[in-house]
């Protein structure tokens, strides 16, 4: 993840010259931009969607960039709000090749101020849009809050939580997440001497607090080898929730790092089972 990467790099710099690092929401949110996902696209990678353009618009005016993707008889809903690096055009195709197999409906949306979204993101504003998007997705003809899984990787798992905090969904799924700013930036910083101050409005966040929100089914998911979120915040955030162990699942993915979870066997059989139990 080459956040991560720059940003170790800058602790381990400011490490060396005794000083101190200020995290803020420039240093961690970094749009990025992007182009359309095209029906061919998705066609090579998941035959069986087809791609309905959608725009959702926040409670600001500003206005983000959707598509859902259909396939006949799916059995619900997945809306997916990737990572710092992702947009729809570049990793839409690779996203639809993973859920399609899984019998459900597919909804992305671009983060604000990313890919073809409008907007400058800010922690604030990312959730709001969270909601606006799940309420979007959940008035079209046919859908309903009950058949969907709200999904979230790393900073798109900062989303999910907030979305199922707020909202009745079907399920909710926190992959690559963390319990709060604070105990991710002291992971990131392992033994290194330095003092490192976080901004006002990052404080507190990541799915802690959110955790305890949640009454649906939640699945964590995070990869074995994680060094960017590693295992034991996603173990924080099982033994956080006060759901009875029938209704939550922690799997801890074999050989996966950050950004791989979904690729790996062992994820895909949990999501099975985990959609299994929502709809039989």
């Amino acid at each position: 993840m080459p956040l991560r990467r720059s940003f170790l790099a800058v602790l381990a710099m400011l490490a060396l010259a005794a000083c101190t690092a200020e995290i803020g929401e420039k240093q961690l949110l970094r749009p990025i931009p992007g182009g359309e996902l095209s029906q061919d696209a998705v066609s090579a990678a998941a035959p069986a969607y087809r791609v309905e353009r959608h725009t959702v618009v926040a409670g600001d005016g500003v206005k983000l960039h959707a598509v859902l993707l259909r396939q006949p008889a799916a059995r619900g809903t997945v809306l997916y709000f990737g990572g710092n690096g992702y947009t729809i055009g570049r990793f839409g195709a690779m996203t639809a090749a993973v859920f399609a197999p899984l019998g459900v409906d597919l909804m992305l949306v671009d983060h604000r101020g990313y890919g073809l979204s409008e907007g400058v993101p800010s922690a604030d504003a990312l959730g709001e849009d969270g909601l606006a998007a799940f309420d979007y997705l959940a008035g079209l003809p046919g859908l309903s809050p009950g058949r969907i899984v709200v999904h979230g990787q790393s900073l798109g798992s900062f989303i999910a939580g907030h979305v199922a905090a707020n909202r009745p969904t079907a399920g909710v799924v926190l992959e690559s997440s963390v319990t709060t700013t604070e105990d991710w930036v002291a992971a990131a910083r392992g033994g290194m001497p330095i003092k490192v101050v976080i901004a006002p409005s990052l404080r507190g966040r990541g799915n802690l607090r959110e955790v305890a929100a949640i009454d649906e089914p939640l699945l964590l998911l995070v990869g074995a080898v994680d060094r960017t979120t590693p295992p034991r915040l996603s173990e924080a955030l099982y033994r956080a929730s006060p759901l009875p162990p029938s209704a939550k699942t922690l799997a801890i993915v074999p050989r996966a790092a950050h950004t791989d979870c979904m690729v790996k066997p062992e994820a895909i059989a949990a999501y099975r089972a985990f959609l299994a139990r929502l709809w039989p």
